[in-house]
């Protein structure tokens, strides 16, 4: 760790100056970052060092160590403090070698996040009569690598304008996501393991693009009928469990 720890360091260090009269291998790249969104930030990293951060990605010229360096582009949050709905975070990571003396990117933004939509068979207008809360073991995405980033989510799902309910999670790395009912006057309710339930649906949170899940339960019976879309609409599978 401390000799990957030097050599990045002196990989940045390369940055300072380079004849063309010299030996170029340690020479730095040009790094080009294009945008393909609006609004798009852009970051690079050479292992866990990061080389320049947050830059506006509508185009990115930088000098850059040659070696595997990680370019991330992301639109939106990372992480959500705990009460808080899951941001609309777009973001991708692009392993890119500069061992060159130019070097083009242009990422494709992934969707980080997932809306899962809750409507309640047992009630005339989809609404129920007592509190929903979705609590889980994840609050966002790590800002070099975008896997899972541990730690304590717990929202309240927005009424939805077509009845029921929906609300914004983060890529799971587990299924203990749970929806927690209280009773008007504070009592709590029976749980229902909505990440269980997503992933015997076969939901694949490891997907580039997570899509999305719309949930009809029939509580009483405890009884539900799971829809997966694809994150760009279309159904692509439906269960009853």
């Amino acid at each position: 760790m401390r000799r990957a720890f030097i050599l990045g360091i002196l990989g940045l260090v390369a940055l300072g100056s380079c004849s063309v009269k010299e030996d170029r291998g340690d020479c730095p790249c040009w790094l080009t970052v294009r945008a393909s969104y609006p609004n798009e930030m852009v970051s690079a990293w050479l292992g866990t060092q990061p080389i320049f951060q947050d830059e506006d990605g509508q185009q990115v010229d930088r000098k850059v160590p040659r070696g595997d360096v990680d370019v991330v582009a992301s639109r939106g949050r990372f992480t959500v403090s705990e009460g808080e709905q899951m941001a609309e975070l777009f973001a991708s990571v692009s392993h890119v070698d500069t061992r060159a003396e130019e070097v083009e990117v242009i990422p494709y933004l992934h969707k980080q996040f997932a809306r899962v939509y809750l409507e309640f068979q047992d009630t005339d207008d989809g609404r129920v009569g007592y509190t929903l809360e979705v609590q889980g073991n994840v609050k966002g995405a790590d800002k070099r690598t975008l896997e899972p980033v541990g730690g304590a989510f717990h929202c309240t799902p927005d009424e939805s304008d077509d009845r029921g309910y929906e609300v914004c999670v983060p890529r799971q790395k587990d299924d203990s996501l749970m929806l927690l009912q209280f009773s008007d006057d504070g009592e709590e309710l029976p749980s229902i393991p909505i990440g269980q339930i997503i992933k015997k649906a076969g939901f694949d949170w490891s997907q580039d693009s997570l899509g999305d899940v719309s949930i009809l339960a029939n509580i009483p019976e405890m009884r539900f009928q799971i829809t997966v879309m694809d994150w760009q609409g279309p159904i692509t599978m439906t269960v009853t469990i």
